[in-house]
């Protein structure tokens, strides 16, 4: 008999917070393909390899991401690296629109942010209420 799991949105709302995040560290779409993942990786390998960028303070931190963010896409492992980055993003709302201490605050802060949604802008969908 399944039992009712409680965490279960929060960790799905997590799990695509983090994907949406290795898609933008290595530039990729969400319908990107095996080989448009590998040629993404090793073109942001290259470029943020601490060898290439040895007077960058942050160079093993930004190769650590390129490698965490293709292992998630590609391989599903997840890496706390992305999400320690997340956290770090500049302009998380000081003023408690969300709370941010929490994977699904953070999303609806990140979903404004990026893509324009939210309280602010109130889009109407040409759906009308539909949820999908």
């Amino acid at each position: 008999m399944i039992q009712d799991d409680p965490d279960f949105m929060m960790r799905i709302s997590h799990d695509l917070a983090a994907r949406e995040a290795a898609r933008k560290i290595l530039g990729v779409q969400e319908n990107a393909s095996e080989a448009q993942l590998k040629r993404a990786y090793r073109r942001a390998a290259k470029k943020h390899h601490p060898d290439r960028n040895e007077n960058t303070p942050d160079a093993n931190r930004r190769f650590t991401l390129v490698n965490c963010a293709y292992e998630l896409l590609a391989f599903d492992k997840p890496c706390a690296e992305i999400w320690d980055e997340i956290n770090s993003w500049p302009g998380v709302p000081e003023n408690g629109e969300y709370r941010t201490d929490n994977p699904w605050g953070h999303f609806l802060w990140w979903r404004e942010r990026f893509f324009g949604y939210g309280s602010k802008d109130k889009r109407q969908s040409s759906r009308g209420n539909s949820c999908i």
